[in-house]
């Protein structure tokens, strides 16, 4: 008597759930050395384009880090009030998908001109310094850049299948 409960759901189970006596089998197509070769046209970059494109990647991420080193050790030196007043910016490296940073390390400002200059006058100057200094930084970065810049737009170009060189194509 008590077994009929117990066969009873394992019965109502076993009617709602499907049950097929075929193997399922799962067919994959990856392509790894550069896709379809009889009579059809490459489905996209094969397993050796990928390695090549990671290399690649990995150069222009070594190149990245030596140029961010290099402007880290720089300074850029903005001045005012005729000369009384300098200010050192340095380059702040970013961190991966971030903006650079640049912060003013040092200011020197002639006694004589202190001691005679009112407390706006200071300000004035050392703010006109420090934007001099900021924009020396910039333009700096900007020209050191340009490398990464021309090199991202030639693997932009062979991905594309093209020769390299040109900028990347437009998304629209």
């Amino acid at each position: 008597m008590k077994l009929a409960p117990l066969f009873c759901l394992f019965a109502s189970t076993n009617a709602f759930t499907a049950y097929s006596s075929k193997p399922h089998y799962y067919y994959t197509e990856l392509n790894l050395f550069g896709g379809k070769k009889e009579g059809g046209a490459a489905k996209g970059p094969g397993m050796m384009d990928q390695l090549a494109m990671l290399k690649k990647a990995q150069e222009i991420a070594s190149k990245k880090a030596a140029i961010d080193k290099e402007l880290a050790a720089a300074e850029h030196s903005g001045s005012s009030a005729d000369g009384k007043v300098n200010v050192v910016v340095k380059y702040i490296a970013p961190l991966p998908m971030q903006q650079p940073g640049y912060e003013p390390v040092s200011a020197k400002i002639d006694e004589s001109w202190l001691a005679d200059a009112s407390t706006e006058d200071v300000n004035a100057a050392l703010k006109e310094a420090v934007m001099e200094g900021l924009k020396k930084a910039t333009v700096a970065t900007a020209e050191k850049m340009q490398i990464l810049t021309a090199e991202l737009a030639s693997v932009m170009g062979e991905m594309q299948g093209g020769a390299g060189g040109g900028a990347p194509a437009s998304p629209i």
